[in-house]
């Protein structure tokens, strides 16, 4: 917990000027009012003396402090809104930013449902927590100052029954709150077992209904939902036992405050003015201890919930940058794999076992074999989004650890297997690739990538919709698509991975055709089960178990009758 908080507060002191004005205020601002039944306590003096002058006086301070309060009370919510906002934006984009740096290893293993939870649910928890301990929690410890110095003036002992009741109530809320907590994790886990199903739902509803899923979908939710329920009363429960617990105890002191009053004014001790502040102030104190009992749980229930937003700051980033990184603003293409070896986290068999190859500046290459056998593997160690467990991989001879992230995968522009675009227009999705890049740009690299004919014929044109993960274009034009998004970048080097998979024949000749244009002088590395693809590339790679089996081009792999490769041409012509 207190790890939580001192990271709270490590974002809140970001602004610390505007905190220190916005705590200032709020203190100023609840001393104005803490000092009034100060004043009813003059106001029934003065009256049984009679002088009205000194009570017009009176009167008139009392009016002023008043607007004072209210001054500062504006204040309070004007600066602390001021911090609250810069903050939250703070964190969120501290937290985004970081998410979005972690390796692709953490991306491929998250719930995406239980992520977004995290993140709203977290953002939620820092406006109560904000609220709760800077301005109702100091409130309260500013309370119990002022409270005290008058009642010391009165009797001591006054200090003491509030001491101890405070006491009582703190030992017990500590306990109680404690449970709170463990109750609130417990239920969040299953809040976001809720998100998760209803997120994967969501994204993958074309699968559920070519399958007919829709009613398991439901009785899945639903049961889940049996469990839920279980965690949320369980969580509910906790707050009936502290209102019960914590209500006796208030109830018991005012009756205790009351009773000692009574006895005094009946001995003498105090006079009429001095029990209207008593009571003023026993009517302030306890409900804002209760209020304080309210708040620790409302924290408690506040850190659980940011806690797990928090965490996300803790996932380690396995893939770092350098310190002192290497700066070029291109290179050449010329790639040399040296002995790599790689074996995925928590897998027995390595991916790669010993991979030495050179690809030379301009030269395509082709990387073949069955699935499996370490060809897209061996593209994610080049663009560093795993590191290699031994070896090195270089580009102009300069080791790709030597690079940031961002200027090495900025040297290489990707269509992969698989596109997926984002919920925008199709210019936006092509201009991805590029700052700002003119219609003109994006037509030009459309027009190579063979589907600006599709384009203009769309009511819309190149502001049409293409829906979430480009849902409405099919198979054939988010490639197609993706191509063009690739050659707008105007990488260095080009990696084709399955990039006509899902074409019909003509389109793929002209997009093989588009490509071989757009590659023109460029490294290129081809990763493909087709080998119709490939049959122009200067190196064909076949690759089997992590291992480099066979390389050549394509006429002297096909004039080895017991190659592997000569295997898989004979396969496709049959099936073709």
């Amino acid at each position: 917990m207190l790890k939580i908080i001192k990271r709270f507060y490590s974002f809140i002191w970001k602004h610390k000027w505007w905190f220190i004005l916005a705590m200032i205020a709020t203190t100023f601002a609840y001393v104005f009012e803490l000092i009034t039944p100060y004043f009813f306590k003059l106001f029934v003096n003065t009256l049984q003396t009679g002088d009205f002058d000194q009570l017009y006086k009176l009167i008139l301070i009392y009016i002023a402090t008043q607007f004072a309060g209210l001054v500062f009370g504006n204040l309070k919510y004007l600066l602390g809104d001021i911090v609250a906002v810069d903050t939250s934006i703070d964190i969120r984009r501290s937290i985004f930013k970081y998410v979005q740096e972690l390796d692709i290893s953490f991306h491929s293993g998250k719930s995406t449902g239980a992520l977004i939870s995290a993140f709203k649910r977290g953002d939620n928890a820092f406006w109560g927590l904000y609220e709760r301990l800077n301005q109702r929690m100091w409130e309260i410890v500013i309370g119990f100052a002022v409270m005290g110095y008058f009642f010391i003036q009165i009797d001591y002992r006054f200090v003491l029954i509030f001491l101890v009741s405070f006491l009582l109530t703190l030992v017990a809320t500590k306990y109680l709150a404690g449970y709170n907590i463990k109750t609130r994790n417990e239920f969040n886990e299953w809040e976001d077992q809720i998100s998760g199903i209803i997120t994967d739902n969501l994204i993958n509803y074309e699968t559920v209904k070519l399958f007919a899923k829709e009613g398991w979908e439901q009785n899945r939710l639903k049961n889940t939902f049996k469990t839920w329920k279980k965690f949320l009363w369980r969580h509910f429960w906790t707050y009936r036992m502290i209102d019960m617990s914590i209500g006796s105890l208030v109830n018991i002191s005012v009756f205790l405050v009351l009773a000692f009053s009574l006895n005094l004014i009946k001995e003498g001790g105090i006079g009429i003015g001095d029990f209207v502040l008593i009571i003023s102030y026993v009517s302030m104190f306890f409900p804002k201890l209760f209020d304080l009992i309210y708040g620790l749980r409302e924290i408690s229930t506040n850190l659980a919930d940011i806690k797990k937003y928090f965490e996300l700051l803790d996932h380690q980033v396995d893939v770092k940058d350098p310190e002192n990184p290497v700066k070029v603003d291109h290179v050449y293409g010329e790639i040399i794999f040296k002995n790599v070896k790689f074996a995925y986290q928590n897998r027995f068999k390595s991916a790669i076992n010993g991979i030495n190859l050179t690809i030379e500046q301009g030269q395509s290459v082709a990387l073949v074999g069955r699935s499996g056998s370490g060809k897209t593997s061996l593209v994610k160690l080049l663009m560093r989004f795993f590191d290699l467990s031994s070896g090195r991989i270089t580009i102009d001879g300069i080791n790709i650890n030597d690079f940031t992230k961002d200027t090495l995968r900025g040297f290489i522009g990707t269509v992969p297997q698989e596109p997926i675009l984002f919920n925008n227009t199709i210019a936006y999705n092509i201009g991805y690739a590029a700052n700002n890049p003119t219609l003109a740009k994006i037509r030009e690299a459309a027009k190579l990538a063979n589907i600006d004919n599709f384009i203009q014929s769309l009511p819309k044109k190149y502001e049409t919709e293409v829906g979430e993960r480009g849902v409405k274009l099919s198979g054939g034009q988010k490639q197609r698509l993706a191509i063009a998004r690739m050659i707008l970048s105007n990488p260095d080097i080009v990696v084709f991975d399955e990039a006509t998979s899902q074409l019909d024949s003509e389109s793929e000749k002209l997009i093989q055709d588009a490509f071989w244009k757009a590659r023109a002088g460029k490294t290129t590395i081809i990763i493909a089960h087709r080998l119709s693809t490939i049959m122009r590339a200067d190196k064909i790679v076949v690759m089997e178990r992590g291992k480099i089996k066979e390389m050549g081009t394509h006429e002297s792999l096909i004039a080895k009758k017991d190659s592997l490769y000569s295997h898989f041409w004979n396969l496709q012509i049959k099936l073709d």
